[in-house]
């Protein structure tokens, strides 16, 4: 019986290593009609585009738009279903054929999306393309869109089958996909103290990172069981049920959706500016980044406070503890509930979402580890979340 235990968790961790090598080679099979060697210029015009390309080979290949579409597709949807009461009543009173439709809508909002990323990168490559016209625009487009519709579906098969969350997995398969090439480089161009400043700093970073990923607020919450039970034993030992409500409730989801927006932003700039007779140009890279990283440290705290709110609905909140007749202990029940909780998680929420702006705009933290912050943080949410997947799967088998 253990022996099959073990050999279902293998399976599962094949499974996921077999799609992992699939996306490899996608990753390397390079789009038509491209000449990839000119497009360091590009990159240098246009920085946000680089989420988009092969960092390890700069490479613009059938998956260079990965997960991102799906991501960016679950985000918008999400902030749909709170607008838009079909979309609401699908998710919370239809069970489980509401929640298959929401998918459903979210994998075209994924393909729509996957064709506006896809134009936006085809036309950023007029500039290097000499014989650029509508049908080399076309099969660009169509060899993006299927590429990131085809991760998509790599990526539910590794959710149903695998091991660990499939778009996290994607992304984190993209981020480590440059690691060997830069321990070469660092321990090339760096000597022992240089090394051992940067390893120390490196962990002490990741320790940080850790500390506000798991941080949480605890909320004490006083049933009416338990408040009978207050009349015969002590506070502590009656109050043992509790609400967490977590510092960074939306992730790394922020980030990713900022890029996307910024690339967007960007092309439209770059098209319109080039457009216009009156064409106003910033040749100074110093001074592209210093507005790039303001607007990206803008974009994230704006979405990490709206996906925060977005995720946990105070009201929502309110109304259920009044439901099951839990309560917080010194707050009313109803709307004084819902206030107490908006206030907290704001705070939280705001908390955070600095937290998540200000690594991001940490500079020259590319050209000191090799990779950005952000790519540290989805590391560390994604390790702790399929080691915790992994010892639920154990503890499950088990009981």
């Amino acid at each position: 019986m253990q022996e099959k235990k073990g050999d279902s968790l293998i399976a599962k961790i094949v499974y996921t290593l077999g799609i992992i090598l699939l996306i490899r080679v996608g990753n390397f099979i390079p789009v038509p009609n491209v000449e990839q060697e000119y497009l360091i210029n590009i990159l240098n015009s246009n920085p946000s585009l680089k989420t988009f390309f092969n960092s390890e080979t700069l490479v613009l290949s059938l998956f260079s738009l990965g997960i991102i579409p799906s991501i960016n597709a679950s985000i918008l949807i999400q902030l749909l279903t709170s607008a838009v009461p079909y979309l609401e009543r699908l998710q919370k009173e239809e069970g489980e054929s509401g929640r298959r439709q929401i998918k459903q809508y979210t994998r075209f909002l994924t393909l729509f999306l996957a064709v506006l990323e896809s134009l936006s990168i085809a036309l950023s490559l007029r500039p290097i393309l000499y014989n650029w016209n509508v049908n080399i625009c076309g099969q660009i487009v169509l060899t993006l869109t299927t590429g990131a519709m085809v991760v998509l579906w790599l990526s539910d098969l590794i959710t149903e089958k695998g091991i660990g969350n499939g778009s996290s997995v994607i992304i984190t398969l993209n981020i480590l996909s440059g690691l060997p090439k830069t321990i070469k480089t660092v321990s090339e161009n760096g000597d022992f103290t240089s090394i051992g400043v940067n390893f120390i700093s490196l962990t002490a970073l990741i320790i940080g990172i850790l500390y506000v990923q798991e941080a949480f607020k605890i909320i004490p919450l006083l049933s009416a069981k338990q408040l009978f039970a207050q009349q015969t034993q002590s506070q502590n030992q009656a109050l043992k049920s509790y609400m967490p409500l977590r510092i960074n409730q939306g992730g790394v989801m922020p980030i990713i959706f900022s890029s996307t927006f910024l690339a967007f932003l960007t092309v439209i700039i770059n098209y319109i500016a080039s457009q216009s007779p009156m064409a106003f140009k910033i040749d100074n890279p110093k001074i592209i980044g210093l507005i790039f990283g303001a607007i990206n440290f803008c974009l994230i705290v704006a979405f990490s406070l709206f996906y925060s709110n977005l995720i946990l609905n105070p009201n929502e909140i309110a109304k259920d503890l009044n439901k099951m007749a839990i309560t917080i202990p010194g707050v009313q029940p109803g709307k004084q509930t819902a206030s107490f909780l908006k206030k907290t998680l704001t705070r939280l929420s705001l908390l955070g979402a600095l937290f998540l702006g200000i690594l991001v705009a940490i500079p020259n933290t590319r050209s000191s580890y090799g990779f950005g912050v952000t790519s540290l943080l989805i590391l560390v949410g994604v390790t702790v979340d399929t080691t915790r997947q992994i010892q639920t799967l154990l503890i499950s088998k088990n009981y």
